[in-house]
């Protein structure tokens, strides 16, 4: 390989790395690095929070009981919907 070759080649990847440097700073700004959305209680939850809102569930044991109107057995999950930490009832 020339020197040309070599030069024209670290150009390219000085290039690829000061866009993907600001892309990942623009991601950032912008929320694009989110929090993450938990259920608001221990066991049988019906309500979401975000993770720093979460309950510190260390050596709290549940039981394994399907709860109604709660996240239990897959009944729903937590998920971000429009910026908002939301339980998502699965049908």
């Amino acid at each position: 390989m020339n020197k040309r070759g070599l030069i024209g080649e670290i150009i390219v990847i000085g290039i690829l790395l000061v866009v993907g440097f600001f892309w990942f700073i623009g991601e950032v700004e912008e929320g694009g690095v989110e929090e993450g959305c938990v259920a608001a209680s221990c066991c049988h939850a019906d309500e979401c929070v975000w993770e720093s809102e979460a309950p510190n569930c260390s050596g709290i044991f549940c039981t394994m009981s399907c709860e109604p109107e709660t996240m239990d057995c897959g009944a729903g999950h937590c998920e971000v919907v429009d910026g908002e930490c939301e339980v998502v009832w699965d049908e």
